[in-house]
């Protein structure tokens, strides 16, 4: 099932199972056990990564009745490349929202600051 829904996609995008697994930045045997379904269980990062390199969720990759959503128009591969990498590396959901908070509270502190002078 997940195995199919990521070769589906896969085709979808025109991506061969050597580019796919260049961008999740997995090995090909790997992605090849998964869409064949020999490896019917891999693992939740595994997932992240795959699901981010086609555009999607790992909801649609993992559950047959959610449809799929494409991701947002202002979202790019760049984007998508670079969120997959952060969540190979191991960082969370947790991690950006408060990489977000900080990011939110240094740009008003620069506007207090700026708008003193």
């Amino acid at each position: 099932m997940i195995g199919d829904r990521i070769k589906e996609m896969r085709l979808q995008k025109r991506y061969s199972i050597t580019r796919l697994a260049e961008k999740a930045q997995i090995s090909k045997s790997y992605l090849s056990q998964i869409e064949k379904g020999s490896n019917s269980n891999p693992s939740l990062q595994m997932l992240h990564k795959i699901a981010a390199s086609l555009g999607t969720s790992v909801d649609y990759l993992i559950d047959e009745t959610n449809e799929h959503i494409e991701a947002n128009p202002y979202i790019t591969e760049e984007w998508m490349e670079l969120l997959s990498k952060a969540i190979g590396q191991g960082m969370t959901k947790e991690d950006f929202i408060e990489f977000y908070q900080y990011l939110s509270f240094k740009k008003n502190l620069q506007a207090v600051k700026d708008s003193k002078h």
